[in-house]
């Protein structure tokens, strides 16, 4: 009779450990999926400025902060969205990433304002130009990095 009652408990064991199991791996999957899809919308909301910093387009070279300022809500609003799946630590390297992409700091380089104007390639020579539009490309590359 105690043999009975010993592998009863053993197979309850076992169940309640593999239901457990499957709920840990469940919750991993879904983790994963909801990083996927951020990841992927967050990524197509920068998709369009990523292309055309390309230097062999020279429609925004002259007017960069204003097409910036165009994209911000959007790239905004996915910031925030994405920001949502990371861990706290992670979180805060994310926004100052976010933060250095979009901001500037003041006169007395205490606080940060908001300034894509810092991005103008209003007067500059063509090799400026393109290394302004490089510097633009590679902080937004940088936000993206989050997503892998």
């Amino acid at each position: 009779m105690g043999s009975v009652f010993a592998v009863l408990g053993i197979a309850c064991i076992s169940s309640l450990l593999g239901v457990w199991v499957g709920y840990r791996f469940t919750i991993s999957h879904t983790d994963e999926v909801d990083r996927r899809v951020a990841g992927s919308k967050l990524r197509e909301s920068f998709k369009d400025e990523i292309i055309a910093l390309n230097p062999a387009h020279t429609i925004i070279k002259d007017d960069l902060p204003a097409f910036l300022w165009n994209a911000f809500p959007k790239h905004e609003a996915a910031i925030y969205d994405f920001s949502f799946i990371l861990k706290p630590k992670r979180k805060a390297a994310f926004y100052k990433t976010w933060e250095e992409y979009y901001c500037h700091k003041d006169a007395q380089n205490e606080n940060t304002v908001p300034f894509l104007e810092q991005y103008s390639c209003r007067g500059l020579t063509i090799q400026q130009k393109h290394d302004v539009m490089t510097l633009v490309k590679s902080r937004l590359e940088a936000i993206l990095e989050f997503t892998t």
